[in-house]
């Protein structure tokens, strides 16, 4: 590959990006965050007199100093040029607000350097260097897992935060960490908070792809490892609207109805009959979007499922419009899209108006990540390894033996097509969920990358 001078990256950052930031600076200003000078993507400091964290960090047996002890440059690597520009920019955007609205210096006491590379542009192996060799002392990024395929023949001598995970069961270098929005913690939260309410008998209907099967795996590997047993499973193809086969067969309907036309045969007559379906199901795991989940949840409710406990993950909420067709449905969700304070409440009302494109609980999600990874860099760059756990958009989030960064989810349930946010204790009572009131707001459907 060709060298490419920081100067050129530089131009095309700022080029490409110069709107995004504009918008950033006044989303900031009302978010009454006294900030002066330029904002640019390759050299974004916080000035003098910055305002509060947005997000309170809780440690166990350390200074809060040390929570505001940042290496003085931090490089980040997000694929600006690709397909995934918009998702980028998104947790380019909540990177850069969480540094804005942080007090955090480095250990002579100025404000960390941020320096942003493309890793489309230049490529991830290319960017991961560069990196290294203009000074930086944390990397957060890439993004995507091909990135980090890459680049894990070179790390570990530098402290990396990737935004991304490897499979299961592949090991990282030392000074390597993981922070991704991986529905497999969502599937473990679910499989936790059905044990925990004593519901130990599964069924699940996943979807028929590497997704699905993925999901599969990690409820019943979490499920079975504390106590329960998942007791059958069917697939369904996404791109199908009838999903009676999968469900009769997976709730025994099937056999009802077969007993029923013998019962007929032998007696000569029609007889009255309702099918019964299996009576040995406490819970039901759905691994589905919102598309699907649209046809599928009424489906299941027709076939006599309507009373079982039914999860899905996040990605079956994708938009802040009512939607009756997936009321019942339980599922684990980040604190920044299901709830917040009130000063989490402020920013989103702040991105309600200046990107209302944005709000929706995909790139909320998104925002969030990045918000939450500038957070992370002193309590890894300072191996703070004994530190609990910090309160933050995506959840409380914790470290891992492997270097994992892993999120513990509220839940919430859909009740008149609206989720609302249940209490973080599970009821032991398996008939009744409390929920608190959820503000919720419109915004435009988009599709998340999974």
């Amino acid at each position: 590959m060709l060298p490419v001078e920081k100067t050129d990256v530089q131009a095309l950052l700022i080029m490409d990006h110069i709107k995004t930031i504009a918008t950033l600076l006044c989303l900031l200003l009302l978010a009454a965050c006294e900030v002066s000078g330029p904002i640019l993507p390759t050299d974004a400091r916080t000035p003098e007199g910055g305002a509060e964290q947005l997000v309170v960090a809780e440690e166990l047996g350390t200074e809060s100093q040390l929570l505001r002890n940042y290496p003085a440059q931090i490089a980040v690597l997000l694929p600006f040029s690709s397909l995934q520009q918009p998702e980028a920019a998104t947790i380019r955007d909540g990177f850069i607000a969480s540094h804005l609205t942080s007090s955090a210096t480095t250990p002579d006491g100025t404000a960390p350097t941020l320096k942003f590379y493309d890793t489309t542009l230049i490529g991830p192996q290319e960017s991961y260097l560069r990196a290294q060799i203009d000074g930086a002392d944390f990397i957060v990024g890439p993004l995507l897992k091909y990135e980090l395929e890459e680049i894990i023949g070179n790390a570990g001598l530098i402290p990396t935060l990737a935004l991304n995970s490897f499979d299961s069961g592949q090991s990282a270098p030392p000074n390597f960490y993981q922070f991704a929005l991986a529905p497999e913690d969502e599937t473990r939260e679910i499989a936790r908070r059905a044990v925990a309410n004593g519901t130990l008998n599964a069924v699940a209907l996943v979807q028929n792809s590497d997704w699905g099967l993925r999901l599969l795996g990690s409820f019943r590997t979490e499920f079975e490892t504390l106590g329960g047993q998942l007791l059958q499973f069917r697939s369904y193809d996404s791109d199908s609207q009838d999903f009676s086969l999968a469900i009769t067969t997976l709730l025994n309907i099937q056999s009802s109805n077969q007993r029923r036309q013998r019962l007929a045969a032998n007696l000569g007559v029609s007889l009255e009959f309702e099918p019964r379906r299996r009576q040995d199901i406490d819970v039901i795991f759905v691994a589905t979007d919102a598309g699907t989940g649209r046809l599928l949840v009424p489906q299941l409710r027709f076939h006599y499922a309507g009373d079982i406990p039914t999860y899905a993950t996040s990605a079956v909420y994708e938009s802040y419009a009512s939607d009756s067709d997936l009321n019942g449905v339980l599922f684990p969700d980040t604190p920044w899209v299901l709830s917040g304070d009130d000063t989490s409440s402020q920013l989103k009302a702040s991105l309600e108006t200046y990107w209302p494109q944005r709000t929706a609980p995909p790139w909320a999600r998104l925002y969030g990540l990045g918000f939450d990874a500038y957070r992370l860099i002193p309590l890894l760059h300072n191996r703070l390894e004994k530190f609990s756990s910090i309160t933050a958009l995506s959840g409380e989030l914790s470290l891992g033996n492997d270097g994992r960064i892993r999120r513990q989810l509220p839940f919430a349930q859909f009740r008149n097509g609206r989720p609302l946010v249940i209490d973080a204790e599970a009821p032991r009572d398996r008939s009744i969920e409390v929920v608190s009131d959820l503000e919720t707001e419109k915004s435009t459907e988009l599709a998340m990358l999974r």
